[in-house]
């Protein structure tokens, strides 16, 4: 029996909203507020990672010790300054929205991400498609983050939880992944899941080992792509 795609999983940040420049400014003023500061490219360089383990990445780089403490008090900074900045709402990935209603009438869909659940409700109530995601994981549900596969698998024993529950219960190869980082498309592969890649912050280069890749979802059709995949998977 051929294997078809019954679900979708999404990152957030990135994927569908962009975000990444406001967790940028964020975290870099975070990082001035004591003496210390991050350029573009070295940010580019921890997306995907979650927020604890991106700061200790910065100030390790920096040869600043970085107790828990001394991560805390940055990470409180940049959260603060994070929400502050999604008071003016978080500017959607081209088409994601309207991508992620049209598919809610045909597929089962989730929100796996690293982020911080009140930063993820903010910001996916922005995009007005909050309500269509059964189950969404965020950093306060699964804390090793990508690319370890935890969160995609967390967000699949949550499909699988919720109700009515999906009968044959939903298995890994059937999940589909849309993801925007190299961390985030190795743990879509480490789940054994398929990936889309969505080259908002990186080239397609850099998420090659994505089944596809995409600049925006207006560069995709829903029921091309999932007939795309369904073909590879016979």
């Amino acid at each position: 029996m051929p294997v078809v795609i019954r679900a979708l999983l999404f990152d957030c940040d990135g994927t569908l909203a962009d975000t990444e420049p406001l967790q940028y400014r964020a975290l870099n003023g975070a990082l001035l507020d004591m003496g210390q500061s991050l350029t573009a490219p070295e940010y580019q360089e921890i997306v995907g990672l979650p927020d604890g383990e991106a700061i200790r990445a910065v100030l390790g780089k920096r040869g600043v010790s970085c107790p828990p403490e001394t991560v805390a008090s940055v990470l409180k900074g940049k959260r603060a300054a994070y929400r502050k900045s999604l008071g003016t709402g978080a500017s959607p990935v081209p088409g994601a929205a309207d991508f992620v209603r049209q598919a809610a009438g045909a597929y089962l869909l989730a929100v796996a991400t690293g982020a911080w659940r009140e930063e993820v409700d903010l910001v996916l109530g922005g995009l007005g498609i909050r309500d269509l995601f059964r189950t969404v994981v965020t950093y306060e549900d699964c804390p090793a983050g990508k690319p370890d596969p935890a969160p995609f698998l967390k967000a699949l024993e949550g499909l699988n939880a919720s109700s009515p529950a999906p009968e044959p219960p939903l298995q890994a190869r059937e999940c589909l992944v849309f993801e925007d980082s190299p961390p985030g498309v190795a743990a879509a592969r480490a789940a054994g899941m398929r990936c889309v890649g969505i080259t908002t912050g990186f080239s397609g280069d850099a998420l090659r080992d994505a089944d596809l890749v995409a600049p925006h979802f207006r560069a995709l059709e829903l029921r091309r792509v999932t007939a795309f995949f369904d073909r590879r998977a016979r």
